[in-house]
């Protein structure tokens, strides 16, 4: 017998408590594609213990009813674009607001990509309509369901990042004008493709400044030189001990 996968495990929507005692989920989606963000609009509103407040195709709409609705969760399509950088932003401008990223490729490059950019959880592209309300419920109770090769590769990024994160504060001094502008460019979550056409630069050329400033914070990935100058950018910015 075929053993099932993780999502067939969870339990269906209706064996959760009675949602008229539950706090009911306010929800805002985020999709370039119509058909996407209606037909989720419409899926999720069928579900008493949750809140549909609109669905929108710009990152700025999408903000300002999450921010006046107050919304609990924004739903973000993993096809939208630079949606890296719109999770960075989003979780700027809304901290308190729970990002879900929808319809994602469950590799463990994809998930790791989006875990370091902040989202607090996401739906794979093979989850069914049927598990959808569930999913949203259980990441906003802080839970994630993933496969055993995702889960691995969460804990060897964790080790690396423990060995290799730790950056020599001076290190930053190191760095020429341009290759500190394309780390910020990799914080705001740009990839190389995008960089280049930012800066009009070739891919080579990007490419070999995003080596050269690995090698200076001795990390190995761009999501933990990232990680180092978006933790420098906020003790920077944080206040300091009152006199």
């Amino acid at each position: 017998m075929k053993a099932p996968s993780p999502l067939s495990l969870r339990s269906s929507p209706a064996a959760h408590a009675d949602p008229s005692s539950a706090h009911v989920l306010g929800v805002v989606i985020l999709s370039a594609v119509r058909f996407v963000r209606e037909s989720l609009s419409e899926i999720l509103g069928r579900d008493e213990g949750m809140t549909v407040f609109g669905h929108y195709a710009a990152l700025d709409d999408a903000l300002r009813e999450t921010l006046t609705r107050r919304a609990d969760v924004l739903m973000l399509d993993a096809a939208f674009t630079n949606g890296k950088g719109a999770v960075k932003l989003i979780r700027e401008t809304v901290p308190q607001v729970r990002v879900v990223v929808f319809a994602v490729i469950e590799t463990e490059e994809n998930v790791i990509a989006w875990a370091q950019v902040g989202v607090a959880g996401y739906v794979p592209s093979t989850a069914a309509l049927g598990e959808l309300t569930t999913l949203l419920r259980d990441i906003s109770d802080g839970k994630q369901t993933c496969s055993a090769l995702v889960v691995a590769a969460l804990l060897r990024q964790v080790a690396s990042d423990a060995h290799f994160g730790v950056a020599d504060p001076t290190s930053v001094a190191l760095l020429t004008a341009r290759e500190l502008e394309i780390l910020r460019l990799i914080d705001a979550g740009l990839s190389n493709k995008d960089i280049a056409r930012r800066l009009g630069i070739s891919s080579g050329t990007t490419k070999s400044h995003v080596h050269n400033l690995l090698a200076k914070l001795n990390v190995q990935r761009r999501g933990q030189a990232a990680a180092w100058i978006h933790r420098r950018t906020n003790e920077a910015a944080a206040p300091g001990p009152q006199t």
